[in-house]
């Protein structure tokens, strides 16, 4: 099942535009260079690399959002592949990016490592993700608990990676190369957090799919207030922004 492709993934990409500036932007891009956009979703970061001069390739879990991709950057190279296990050559790029996408994949270490491996000694990857803080992370906390109470217990394995700890950062991406992480901030548009949440539930993939088995086990009612509930706390819409991780990597 194509889950990213589910609803309009188009409409939160918007939002996380200027997030994609500031990552092509840490690459510190001269043009002619080979750029892989990993998890590229609508092709954000793909885009700004390519007006920065770049030959841009990306990939995608999703089929629809590949092509939504090759249709907003028509000179990209765009496949369907898991970040898990690219595609691609040794050495292949001289960056890559990934726009809060790598960190869905799973398991966490292998992503890193396929990144890693394709870019160039000498070349640099720039990875976004979100910490454990903020109204966002407190409405999708609320989401995951409500769904851990109407599905079966998960079998027991490796618990799932810390994308938003600088330490799991380093611990991840460190073997590589000289990692840096610093704090970014992602503004807002002014919206009610009502507005917001009506957002999330039409159009955002996560919160389709979790509407889905969240309704009718009944606990999608209070799952939308407690969220409203969240953001309106977090004061988010209000002009505010949420703080995120930008980790580059300097191959060595």
């Amino acid at each position: 099942m194509d889950e990213w492709g589910v609803g309009s993934y188009e409409k939160t990409a918007e939002e996380l535009e200027p997030a994609a500036d500031v990552v092509v932007a840490a690459l510190g891009l001269s043009g002619g260079e080979r750029v892989l956009d990993v998890a590229c979703g609508t092709g954000n970061a793909a885009l700004v690399a390519h007006e920065a001069g770049a030959e841009v390739a990306g990939i995608d879990m999703s089929p629809r959002l590949v092509e939504v991709a090759r249709e907003r950057v028509p000179q990209g190279t765009f496949r369907v592949a898991d970040a898990t296990e690219l595609p691609c050559d040794d050495g292949e790029f001289d960056a890559a990016v990934s726009v809060f996408g790598v960190i869905f994949a799973r398991p966490a270490e292998k992503a890193a490592a396929e990144i890693a491996r394709v870019v160039r000694p000498g070349g640099a990857v720039a990875v976004t993700s979100w910490p454990a803080r903020g109204p966002v992370f407190a409405a999708v906390t609320l989401m995951r608990q409500a769904l851990a109470r109407v599905r079966p217990p998960a079998p027991e394995g490796t618990p799932p990676v810390n994308w938003g700890d600088p330490a799991v950062l380093e611990k991840l991406f460190g073997p590589y190369g000289d990692l840096e992480v610093t704090e970014q901030q992602l503004a807002h548009h002014q919206l009610p957090p009502e507005e917001v949440f009506d957002r999330w539930e039409r159009f955002h993939p996560i919160w389709i799919g979790a509407r889905r088995e969240l309704e009718p086990a009944g606990e999608w009612a209070s799952l939308r207030e407690k969220s409203i509930a969240a953001l309106r706390d977090g004061e988010l819409g209000a002009g505010v922004a949420s703080p995120y991780l930008l980790a580059v990597l300097r191959r060595g």
